[in-house]
């Protein structure tokens, strides 16, 4: 899919942050022109892949397979069949994630994290290589701390908040993925921050920074490692039923990839536009109001295209602008005096406190309630689908 390019803008990005790959697309992860960290997914990821003609007959021996079982007894095994396709071209962890509809049952997330690790083992995914996701729910984070005692590593996802990802640090969870932008903006292009420079004029990054600069000072205070801070994207739900041409309102840029180095991600989860875009060139296109709207690769095809090259800020340079970000958090009502120490204090594990903040803090409730909510609708998309398939065998 993708012509090697010597210096791409992604091969420069890999260079200074690991690249996750959001895609169960065996054949386009093989063509990148590097080797991706690890591989991720979402319900939305595993019903377009359910809705690929190609993928029916492996679902179907796999329903033939087990018989009287319940749809999401099959989901796992449905799954880890398809990671096992891109697990080759990768060199870290391939990750599922619980159905969203169980989001506050801990019993039924640690039930099935199982059944995906056994699942990934039957296709040659050792437990060492595989993370399950789950939402950043009180039960969620309560799951987290049964299954790290089983040796199955956790991420914490749809996280919005310096407050849900000390939680999973609490739990001990190996992972988080902070979304950077808002759920919202896969449909409505006004929710997306069109600005030049992210890491400084982006909404999001005062709570990315000091979630980064938290698990500093927590691996110094305690000398426990802390998860590894993921971020990923957001794709609009909608692609996929769209013309290869329809590009337009794709509401994460690779500029905002490139602010995730000063940002202080350890990994980023990007998707195959993101991809696409930063493998078109070997810098970033000059920017311009509404430049999201058309893909790289047709930008270069227009009069008067300028590549700029990527510079990272120098050290010292970046501390200062980055103390500027971490000093006020426009998304939060509350006071911005002693952060670290108010998030810290509290025991997020004990029943019922993370929910309780989670709905405190209206972007981490509003957005967390959106994402719940688009991914449901592709679990249950995913149980007819399966479903439809039993009752045709029956």
């Amino acid at each position: 899919m993708f012509t090697k390019t010597p210096d791409t803008l992604l091969e420069q990005l890999s260079q200074k942050v690991n690249i996750d790959v959001d895609c169960l697309d065996a054949d386009f992860v093989a063509s990148l022109p590097i080797t991706p960290h690890d591989m991720t997914s979402n319900p939305r990821f595993i019903q377009e892949q359910l809705g690929s003609p190609a993928n029916r007959p492996m679902v179907v021996e796999v329903v033939k397979s087990m018989p009287g079982r319940v749809w999401d007894e099959i989901y796992p095994v449905i799954v880890a069949k398809l990671a096992a396709r891109v697990f080759p071209h990768i060199s870290g962890r391939v990750l599922a994630q619980t159905l969203p509809t169980h989001s506050y049952d801990t019993e039924y997330m640690v039930k099935q994290a199982r059944a995906f690790v056994k699942a990934f083992k039957d296709e040659g995914i050792p437990t060492e290589r595989t993370c399950i996701k789950v939402p950043t729910t009180g039960p969620a984070v309560a799951a987290a701390v049964i299954l790290k005692k089983e040796g199955i590593a956790t991420l914490g996802t749809s996280l919005f908040s310096l407050h849900q990802a000390i939680a999973a640090s609490q739990a001990g969870m190996h992972a988080i993925s902070i979304y950077f932008n808002e759920p919202l903006a896969a449909v409505e292009a006004t929710r997306w921050p069109d600005v030049e420079d992210p890491a400084s004029q982006h909404p999001m990054a005062a709570r990315h920074l000091r979630i980064r600069q938290a698990y500093d000072r927590l691996a110094k205070e305690t000398g426990r490692k802390q998860p590894q801070l993921k971020t990923a994207s957001y794709v609009p739900l909608w692609l996929s039923s769209r013309p290869p041409n329809s590009w337009h309102n794709r509401f994460i840029s690779a500029r905002e990839t490139l602010s995730m180095v000063e940002l202080g991600a350890d990994n980023i989860t990007l998707n195959k536009l993101v991809l696409a875009d930063l493998n078109a060139g070997p810098g970033v296109a000059k920017y311009h109001t509404g430049q999201w709207k058309v893909p790289v690769s047709e930008l270069v095809r227009q009069p008067h295209f300028v590549w700029e090259d990527w510079i990272v800020p120098e050290a010292s340079v970046s501390v200062e602008r980055m103390a500027k970000v971490a000093k006020t958090d426009p998304l939060s009502k509350f006071s911005d005096e002693d952060w670290f120490t108010a998030s810290t204090e509290v025991n997020y594990l004990a029943p019922g406190v993370l929910d309780r903040f989670n709905g405190e803090d209206e972007v981490t409730r509003v957005r967390l309630d959106t994402v719940l909510a688009r991914f449901s609708t592709h679990e249950t998309e995913s149980k007819k689908y399966i479903e439809d398939i039993q009752a045709e065998l029956a």
